[in-house]
């Protein structure tokens, strides 16, 4: 979508506000200039007037813009429609952009900056922007003229009933990409089925194929032809020609093996009973024919999108507002700045989107802001955190080799069998988590687990880890927001540094002649707050089943193993900190030397 989106384009030049005398910039307090609105009304039509309401609601909650900011408005990509290679509605962008002020020295006058990164779009009639693609895979495979992309889309709601678009397309990352508002229920994409993803890549390898042909068909032609017409003598002193016509003959008879390739896997693939299915994949490879990524292990893999032209009601005028994505930067180092975002945050009212696209009110009576949908959360967690209080796993009806259905984290481990039964198995250094709806882990908290490990486990092995973290929760999605880049909380499996308050507990079964555990206390500053050593014999090699109980008892840490406390440590939890998840994890077990270098864990129990 938005293919003619190229170059930004700002409908109109901004106007630069100086100040009507020269200032002192070595006395002046540039976070206490007076702020400055610049509303534009653009040059696209009546677009502007479309995006009044935002205007209007803006000026309700700030007549005039916070000391030391310069904004400004205007609409962008105005006379671009949503699909370019068909008829379809306009897709613009309505946006709101924040300066601070500066006072350069040699000009002794205020100026608005000249660089931001603080903005807030409005992206009518599409789901994403310029500055704020969709994440996704794109390929040249196309379906009917659209490009294919390869993501996992998922919407949301927040306690209010307010749809929020999150996206993946890389492992371990999940990225919260805009809210979106719209009359309708499914989104300006859709899924491909495997029907029609298949068809669109036999029909782009296909051509990929038969280009080759023609090319080199053509090139073997022209080469042979200048050979045959070359005299004795110049086929002597041209001896490379041969080489010549032998790389065009080569290069032909591969590009004849390739269609045979493409027709002889469509000719199977077209024969599936899941032709109807939604295609489900690794990737798709418009550059190199790889069939066997069209398919992908459950919760391995991604869904196939394309544009969705049916979303759109065609008799409304083209710039009415059928759907609004919303996108914001903060630039929260800077006070004005802030100062507007936390403003916008706390009091713009949402359904003043919601209505410019036809959707219902979420909040009749009442304001739908931003931080609420942030802050609030929804019936689901408030019942596991007011009502609930124990929660149990095992693995024994889990699919051997997949990651268990309700957990989070890392998915570069799954459920394994050992010694006839189910668990799962820590073979890689990561970590993983069962959900946990923001509960705090507070006095009297016990987790409770069965452990083992191999018993050829190698001395270089990595460390199972448990840790108790606090960290943010994402109210809407349910889930907590180190799955938007659970590669940087490598500290549970790869290094020391993390900047969140957690307890770290190591267990180590091959250390010298006995087995350990270390348990770290650090603060969200990485100081250390307590370190310390337990050496536990029967828990070494061989001895390798066990059942672990964790409790938090005050602000203490009890350990116990098989029903023998091997430890009370005091003052492991800080007492101003919200602990609010546990995750299990191998660390540092890259560099062993033994493949069986692998923890197991099973019966799972929570009690808050």
């Amino acid at each position: 979508m938005n293919q003619c989106k190229t170059t930004l384009i700002l409908l109109t030049t901004f106007i630069f506000f100086k100040s009507s005398a020269q200032v002192n910039c070595d006395k002046i307090d540039i976070n206490k200039v007076p702020g400055k609105w610049v509303w534009q009304k653009g040059g696209y039509g009546n677009q502007w007037q479309l995006c009044e309401p935002i205007r209007k609601e803006l000026q309700r909650i700030m007549t005039l813009a916070p000391d030391g900011l310069y904004a400004t408005n205007s609409i962008a990509f105005g006379d671009n429609g949503v699909f370019g290679y068909t008829k379809s509605p306009a897709a613009y962008e309505c946006y709101i952009m924040l300066k601070k002020f500066s006072c350069p020295k040699g000009y002794k006058e205020l100026l608005p900056e000249g660089e931001t990164g603080c903005w807030i779009y409005f992206s009518v009639n599409d789901v994403e922007g310029l500055r704020f693609p969709l994440p996704a895979q794109m390929s040249d495979v196309r379906f009917d003229k659209s490009s294919i992309r390869v993501a996992n889309i998922e919407i949301k709601t927040d306690a209010a009933g307010n749809s929020i678009i999150y996206s993946s397309y890389r492992p371990n990352e999940i990225i919260n990409h805009c809210y979106f508002f719209s009359a309708r229920k499914d989104l300006p994409l859709r899924k491909m089925t495997n029907k029609e993803l298949f068809t669109a890549y036999k029909t782009h390898h296909e051509k990929e194929a038969n280009d080759g042909i023609a090319k080199f068909e053509k090139l073997l032609a022209e080469d042979e032809k200048k050979y045959s017409g070359l005299s004795p003598a110049e086929k002597l002193e041209q001896s490379y020609w041969p080489d010549i016509i032998k790389k065009d003959k080569e290069y032909l008879k591969e590009y004849k093996s390739d269609k045979d390739k493409v027709a002889s896997w469509y000719s199977s693939a077209i024969k599936q009973d899941n032709l109807n299915d939604t295609a489900y994949v690794t990737a798709v490879n418009g550059f190199e024919f790889s069939p066997e990524k069209l398919e992908a292990v459950p919760g391995n893999g991604y869904s196939v999108w394309v544009d969705n032209p049916a979303f759109f009601d065609k008799t409304k005028p083209k710039d009415v507002p059928q759907c609004i994505a919303v996108y914001i930067r903060r630039q929260d180092d800077d006070l004005p700045k802030k100062n507007f975002m936390d403003l916008f945050y706390n009091q713009f009212n949402l359904d003043v989107v919601a209505k410019m696209v036809g959707e219902t009110t979420k909040k009749p009576n009442g304001n739908n802001t931003l931080s609420g949908s942030i802050g609030e959360a929804k019936i689901a967690t408030k019942t596991n955190q007011n009502d609930i209080s124990a929660y149990n796993y095992s693995f024994e009806s889990v699919t051997e080799n997949q990651f268990p259905k309700g957990w989070y984290g890392m998915k570069n481990i799954g459920v394994q069998q050992y010694e006839q039964k189910n668990w799962l198995a820590f073979d890689d250094d990561g970590y993983c988590y069962p959900q946990q709806f923001n509960k705090e882990i507070k006095d009297n908290f016990n987790l409770s687990f069965d452990l083992c490990w191999r018993k050829d486990i190698s001395y270089y092995s990595g460390l199972f880890t448990v840790s108790f973290s606090e960290m943010p929760f994402d109210n809407a999605a349910e889930r907590y927001k180190m799955d938007n880049n659970q590669n940087q909380y490598w500290s549970f499996y790869d290094s020391y540094a993390g900047n969140f308050n957690r307890v770290m507990l190591f267990f180590d079964p091959y250390w010298n002649s006995s087995g350990t555990m270390e348990v770290y206390s650090y603060d969200k500053n990485e100081k250390i707050g307590v370190s310390k050593r337990i050496i536990l014999p029967d828990f070494y090699l061989t001895k390798n089943s066990h059942q672990l109980k964790l409790q938090r008892k005050g602000n203490a840490l009890v350990v116990i193993i098989n029903d023998k406390m091997e430890a009370e440590i005091e003052n492991v939890f800080i007492p101003s900190v919200k602990y609010n998840i546990y995750t299990f994890s191998r660390y540092k077990g890259n560099k062993s030397d033994n493949k069986n270098d692998v923890f197991y864990i099973n019966n799972i129990k929570a009690v808050y």
